[in-house]
């Protein structure tokens, strides 16, 4: 059966995904410039050029469009797939590459967005729960990363006390680089990254002595 198509011959959800696409890059334009408080979704629908009522058939709320950007966000920085590639070649380095730029990764102009909304999953049961679907997410991707440094049952309570510290730390650095020097965080960053390194290496150490 023939997909349905607009009399322009773009199939329907492909004109659906790309006007979600649209409202979304608006919203985070809009978020960034005047904070997620600030914008309505009446501000969206200019912003987008796409009708109010439109928005909310496509979201239903304005934190649901927040959640599309986390999402999107978190996967385009977590790189799961580049990651797994790294690990399926057996270079430890990839792996030590991935975590140096989780834990300081390149400024973006979206991180005040991000330490926003972080801040606002403190109050707002939504927002809350966004993060707690994504953190699963990076949850994964991190164990596999040092699972490829330390594999074995053995370590698996430890890689996962190791994962909590790795992604606490990180936000804690990012929210660091808004009130310190570059210098300073990065200093912090380098630091954190040595004490992983040691506390990895204590534990292949054990898996070398059996």
């Amino acid at each position: 059966m023939a997909e349905a198509t607009e009399a322009g011959g773009v199939p329907h959800r492909d004109k659906a995904l790309l006007r979600r696409e649209k409202i979304v890059s608006a919203a985070r334009r809009l978020f960034i410039a005047n904070g997620f408080h600030a914008t309505g979704v009446a501000q969206i629908a200019k912003e987008s050029g796409i009708a109010v009522g439109q928005i909310y058939r496509d979201f239903s709320s304005k934190e649901a469009i927040v959640a599309q950007i986390v999402r999107a966000d978190c996967m385009d920085f977590l790189a799961p797939e580049s990651l797994c590639a790294g690990i399926r070649s057996g270079d430890p380095e990839f792996v030590w590459t991935w975590l140096a730029d989780f834990i300081r990764p390149e400024p973006d102009e979206s991180d005040p967005l991000f330490a926003e909304i972080v801040a606002e999953s403190a109050r707002n049961e939504r927002i809350a729960a966004i993060f707690e679907d994504t953190r699963e997410d990076v949850r994964g991707t991190m164990l596999a990363a040092l699972t490829a440094l330390i594999p074995g049952d053995a370590f698996a309570e430890r890689r996962c006390a190791l994962t909590d510290v790795i992604t606490a730390t990180a936000l804690g650095l990012m929210q660091h680089r808004f009130l310190s020097p570059a210098e300073d965080t990065d200093r912090a960053a380098a630091l954190v990254l040595r004490m992983i390194r040691h506390e990895v290496a204590a534990m292949q150490a054990e898996a070398a002595a059996g």
